[in-house]
């Protein structure tokens, strides 16, 4: 906490984005901005009494296979009362914050007391709903606003779920940080919230008030976050992310839910030399050597993507760092991963890329519109490997339209070319609020043949599916092949230059 003037206002800033290895960066960000406007502001961050973050593929162990074959027959059950159990029992364990939610709420009624805020800014993933509402019950009996907000809040179903939660006074739907020190002074002035965009409230009759913010389009106006607030010694590496530019240049992913997340609507990218004065700033504010880049494609600005290939080691020397790209159109200027630029990566202290295979079915790709070819991944991760990056791909399992030949196809992928890949995370298919997916299946459902059992849980932005596919006897076959496949490649240990990002992307 910082010393301030008699006429600060106290602000607590609650840190509910509990999956990250490193400082939220969201956080960081409202820190930095409110204590520019001489606001007293505190963090907390359940990191501080031990809760640890959720681990992204930790090394397969000698049970994992068998387990996760359970579990995914479990998960694709031709029965919802099964697949709904399934689904209650896994819950609190997802993450330990979920786990240890009663303990992190009673600290955080303990910071209530103690610090006496004047309002309550709340940034969580939406799978923390419960302990949300907890929160808010606690601060509506120590009579202390909040405003809360997390990456989803642009989709109207999901904001009408959550700003009707008993003790919320306001919601955060878009980009609004550099506003945020005029609303949070506006709430606790008691004042009308209606001047701002991207901020909702209920009237008194109930009714939603509000507009979702537009996009920001001047990035590098945006100062850079501030970490000081956050448990270094607990986390399991030192690390910080940066973000080079908010949205996907690519952005044509029927499934993908960053896409149409507050940040991600449409790709804007900031200036190389404000992205290479941040690396430089958190190098020595931070004392990090260890960056995680968490644009949705790094790739999707050419200039920034070769300035840091250019630059990273001059101005943070011995660093190394990860980041995700696509796999995109070659032609035309090229992608930016070519194999003599994936060598100047690895010379920039890159040691680990993450990109979206999906699938290793060309059909399926093209129904997903991942704007990808299968060979142009394969040359990719050749020439990433041979530069010593170490790889790390996406893939879903059950899209509607799969069939057993494409998983099949996709164990096969993974078969031919294990040597050039170091993780797998491989997720079921999952129906997001918002996405080009649900929406198409909204206006036609019979463009998703096989799909039944539908059930919309807008609080958490998902819909439940049964796909028909998942229970032909060759399909299932076919699966068991893959997730084969899957722990064969995650049980590897890393290359020793990617050890350290091990669990964070």
């Amino acid at each position: 906490m910082t010393g301030t003037s008699k006429t600060s206002k106290r602000v607590l800033l609650v840190d509910l984005n509990n999956f990250a290895r490193y400082p939220t960066m969201p956080i960081g960000y409202l820190a930095r901005i409110l204590r520019a406007s001489d606001h007293d502001v505190s963090v907390f961050s359940p990191l501080s009494l031990g809760v640890q973050g959720v681990a992204r593929e930790p090394r397969s162990g000698a049970l994992t296979l068998a387990t996760t074959k359970l579990n995914h027959r479990v998960a694709v059950s031709r029965y919802g009362w099964i697949r709904n159990l399934r689904d209650r029992i896994a819950a609190p364990r997802r993450s330990q914050l979920s786990a240890e939610s009663d303990r992190v709420l009673r600290e955080f009624g303990r910071r209530l007391q103690g610090e006496k805020p004047d309002v309550v800014l709340i940034s969580s993933y939406l799978m923390y709903r419960d302990l949300c509402v907890a929160m808010c019950a606690a601060a509506r009996r120590a009579s202390v606003p909040v405003l809360l907000g997390g990456p989803y809040f642009a989709q109207m179903e999901v904001l009408t779920q959550w700003i009707s939660i008993p003790g919320v006074t306001a919601l955060v739907a878009g980009e609004i940080e550099l506003e945020i020190s005029r609303v949070v002074d506006t709430i606790i002035q008691g004042g009308s919230l209606s001047q701002f965009h991207g901020v909702f409230t209920l009237s008194k009759d109930g009714q939603l008030e509000g507009s979702v913010a537009p996009p920001l389009e001047d990035l590098d106006r945006v100062p850079f976050p501030d970490y000081s607030d956050f448990p270094w010694d607990l986390y399991p590496n030192r690390m910080v992310p940066v973000m080079t530019g908010r949205g996907c240049a690519w952005g044509a992913c029927t499934f993908c839910s960053d896409v149409s997340s507050t940040s991600g609507r449409r790709f804007r990218s900031r200036s190389p030399q404000n992205v290479m004065a941040e690396i430089e700033h958190h190098y020595k504010e931070n004392d990090v050597k260890n960056f995680v880049f968490t644009d949705l494609k790094l790739n999707g600005s050419l200039d920034v993507w070769r300035a840091i290939l250019n630059g990273m080691q001059q101005v943070a020397p011995e660093s190394k760092w990860i980041a995700a790209v696509h796999v995109g159109d070659d032609s035309n200027g090229g992608n930016g991963l070519s194999a003599s630029e994936l060598r100047a990566a690895a010379a920039s202290g890159c040691v680990r890329l993450t990109t979206g295979l999906e699938t290793g079915s060309q059909r399926v790709a093209d129904l997903m519109r991942k704007g990808t070819a299968i060979d142009r991944t394969v040359r990719y991760l050749e020439a990433a490997s041979a530069a010593g990056i170490s790889c790390r791909c996406t893939m879903i399992l059950g899209y509607p339209g799969e069939k057993a030949e494409d998983v099949a196809a996709s164990a096969a992928f993974l078969r031919e070319h294990a040597a050039h890949i170091g993780r797998i995370s491989l997720n079921r298919f999952s129906i997001m609020t918002g996405t080009v997916f649900h929406r198409t299946l909204q206006k036609d459902p019979a463009h998703y043949p096989g799909l039944t059992q539908l059930q919309s849980n807008d609080a958490v932005a998902h819909v439940g599916h049964y796909y028909s596919e998942v229970s032909r006897r060759d399909y299932r076959k076919a699966m068991m092949g893959l997730l084969d496949a899957v722990h064969a490649i995650n049980t590897r240990d890393l290359g020793s230059r990617a050890q350290d990002f091990e669990g964070a992307m």
